[in-house]
């Protein structure tokens, strides 16, 4: 089985200048943001017993198609799913070792027709999933100062301080916790490998067995830009700023990154991270009721509960 390579971070993180520099590896085939590798194991379970006949797997692969919601990813299943052989080579390989992570891997493969596969995702929580599926895995970690991660969310998608907050240090403390002492873990600032990543694609591509050959033309195809990941310094709100440096104060300065206008801690309250919750997610489920569980808004409320 091959090793899968996984992009993580927040939005507005660089997981998409990342992913474009491993997905343009010419033995990678990279999904964005694909919901499959983790909302495809329930169909899997499903259709497990029956696996063994040829048109079972077809079937699986048609549920996974019609049901999973995976927008983001939409060019690469179409290439994938349309493609007339992949039911044969996927119960093909599944013959041979069977699995949900054989079933996945194939399905990414056929994109390419790759020798590699893997994933740019923006839950560093779902990371358990997929190391007892993948426990191969390699995962490249991005972080980013929680001020360029607040002015850029807000400037994009129209977040608030507090959901920004909140998410970063979800993500943060996940860092700080869980993955040190890890191999298959390596967490990048995100500043830092715009201005030199190849070390960190030598380290993703080596430890996959992957030739890093193609590193130099993917650099000059897709240069980092450090200077621009800094501009939060000139057009975020002081306030703002003081605010952000506040909530994530000990976990931005744990991580290495230095307050400059905050002097201590602050917690944010329950009831604002339930209300940031509300606020961004709140009309999108009234809408599409069925997306509580596809944007596991459970787990993200257990989440808040817990404390920031």
């Amino acid at each position: 089985m091959a090793t899968a390579l996984w992009i993580v971070g927040t939005t507005r993180s660089g997981t998409s200048w990342m992913f474009d520099l491993v997905a343009s590896h010419p033995d990678v085939s990279m999904g964005y943001e694909s919901k499959i590798p983790i909302e495809g194991i329930g169909f899997y379970e499903r259709w497990r017993d029956r696996l063994g006949d040829p048109l079972a797997m077809a079937g699986l692969l048609e549920d996974i198609r019609l049901g999973v919601d995976d927008p983001s990813n939409a060019g690469n299943n179409e290439a994938a799913f349309t493609r007339p052989d992949l039911a044969l080579r996927v119960h093909e390989a599944h013959e041979a070792s069977p699995g949900w992570a054989t079933v996945c891997e194939h399905l990414f493969r056929a994109v390419e027709d790759t020798s590699h596969w893997g994933n740019k995702m923006l839950r560093i929580e779902q990371t358990p999933v997929l190391e007892q599926h993948w426990p191969d895995s390699r995962f490249l970690v991005l972080v980013r100062d929680p001020r360029g991660v607040v002015a850029s969310q807000s400037a994009k998608f129209g977040h608030s301080l507090d959901y920004s907050a909140m998410y970063w240090l979800t993500h943060a403390r996940w860092i700080l916790d869980r993955l040190p002492g890890d191999e298959r873990y390596r967490v990048v600032d995100l500043v830092e490998a715009a201005r030199d990543p190849r070390g960190h694609l030598e380290w993703l591509f080596e430890g996959a067995g992957l030739s890093t050959d193609p590193i130099d033309e993917l650099l000059e195809r897709f240069p980092g830009d450090p200077d621009r990941l800094e501009g939060w310094r000139n057009n975020l709100d002081a306030d703002l700023q003081r605010r952000m440096e506040e909530y994530c104060f000990e976990e931005m300065t744990a991580l290495g990154y230095e307050p400059e206008l905050a002097t201590g801690a602050r917690r944010l309250s329950l009831p604002r991270r339930l209300w940031a919750q509300a606020e961004t997610y709140g009309a999108r489920l009234l809408r599409a009721p069925g997306e509580i569980g596809r944007k596991q808004v459970v787990a993200r409320l257990r989440e808040s509960l817990r404390g920031s």
